[in-house]
């Protein structure tokens, strides 16, 4: 977990620009230069799709990227499967759990964890099972911070490292999971923005004088990067503002990761308490016009947890309506990867660090598709 309570300089750094050259923005002019909910290359990565204690004894539903899966425990291992059974296509989440299989209630067609077809009653105990009768699992399941997450295709992208979570020292809460037409980019976008909270968050946070940021930089791993902001907000949380020993408007250090393309990690530490409050934002892209928002808290300032987490929850979710207000009245819920769409400025580094890396998967999901579709053997001509 980063050390977001040092105040000196960061390290050293990969610097992303804040205005590409659009010049070099489409090399590839035929790749979609639009990530919306739908787009293919997010199949391969980690979503998060349900919490953990929405996946019981029964098979649920979830929908992800437009494709409805089936989630199920069987003999306790966490499997997902594309919703369909291939015998009449019924969805095998009205089915029914069977020690380590999952049975179709169509026609009690049964599946083992791999999606094998294990029995087909109508063929008598003793048949061939034919080939074709498995339905296709989920390239990766996993249950990680209370979520169960999914990835439909391999994963180019690793799960999000959300240490808090694990920390005996930090207190763990989540929000009830919230609906909106809002696309995944959009909502990512916007956790990762910090110039947005003066206006958008004056009812909750946000201070008049805290429209300014100064130069921050990118740090780039892989498929994540991340920067700190030094800010000023208000600390409802101190409980030294009410004796007059602290301020209410405090400085603060804002740490905003990009954890995955549809997953944000948000840190605020408190200089004056030497306290953190944590926060992962996991978004599924349900369909071309819905997402889901799971929203997770960990902070280490708590005194009395079971009194105070009700009013904390609370706020939280006056913080989210504030952002939908604002993300819910666009025309149009997809983020563009290419820059000349928007005007960015040396603020929004890590948004135009996000764009780039979207538009870096659906490279990368592309060449992965045209290698596997090249012809292996040498050419032939037919006279």
């Amino acid at each position: 977990m980063p050390d977001i309570g040092r105040i000196d300089a960061p390290p050293s750094i990969e610097e992303v620009s804040p205005v590409p050259d659009a010049a070099a923005a489409n090399d590839a002019p035929d790749l979609p230069s639009r990530v919306d909910n739908e787009t293919p290359a997010l199949a391969h990565a980690w979503h998060a799709v349900a919490t953990t204690d929405e996946v019981g004894d029964a098979p649920v539903r979830v929908v992800l990227l437009g494709q409805p899966w089936v989630v199920a425990r069987l003999d306790g291992e966490l499997v997902a499967f594309v919703d369909r059974c291939p015998h009449r296509l019924a969805p095998l989440s009205i089915g029914e759990v069977c020690g380590a299989t999952l049975q179709c209630q169509y026609h009690g067609w049964t599946f083992d964890a791999s999606g094998a077809c294990t029995h087909i009653p109508a063929l008598g105990p003793d048949a061939a099972i034919p080939p074709r009768a498995r339905v296709r699992a989920a390239a990766g399941v996993a249950e990680r911070y209370g979520l169960v997450w999914i990835s439909p295709e391999p994963p180019l992208v690793d799960l999000p490292e959300f240490g808090e979570w694990d920390d005996p020292a930090y207190v763990n809460a989540r929000n009830e999971p919230r609906r909106t037409t809002s696309s995944v980019g959009q909502l990512i976008d916007n956790f990762l923005d910090a110039t947005h909270l003066r206006t958008v968050h004056a009812g909750t946070f946000g201070v008049d004088d805290g429209g300014y940021l100064p130069p921050s930089e990118i740090v780039r791993d892989g498929w994540s990067a991340h920067t700190t902001f030094d800010v000023q907000y208000r600390n409802f949380d101190d409980p030294l503002v009410e004796t007059g020993e602290h301020p209410l408007v405090q400085p603060q250090r804002l740490y905003k990761e990009i954890a995955g393309p549809t997953t944000a990690i948000v840190r605020l530490f408190h200089p004056l308490t030497g306290r953190t409050v944590s926060f992962l934002f996991a978004c599924s892209p349900v369909d071309a016009t819905s997402s889901r928002i799971f929203k997770l808290m960990s902070r280490d300032d708590l005194t009395d947890p079971e009194a105070q987490l009700p009013g904390l929850l609370e706020f939280e979710d006056r913080v989210l309506d504030e952002d939908l207000v604002v993300l819910e009245a666009y025309d149009d819920m997809a983020v563009s990867t290419d820059p000349r769409t928007e005007v960015s400025v040396r603020a929004d580094r890590l948004s135009v660090a996000y764009r780039r890396m979207l538009g870096e998967l659906v490279d990368r999901v592309a060449d992965l598709r045209a290698a596997s579709s090249a012809p292996t053997g040498p050419n032939r001509s037919v006279a």
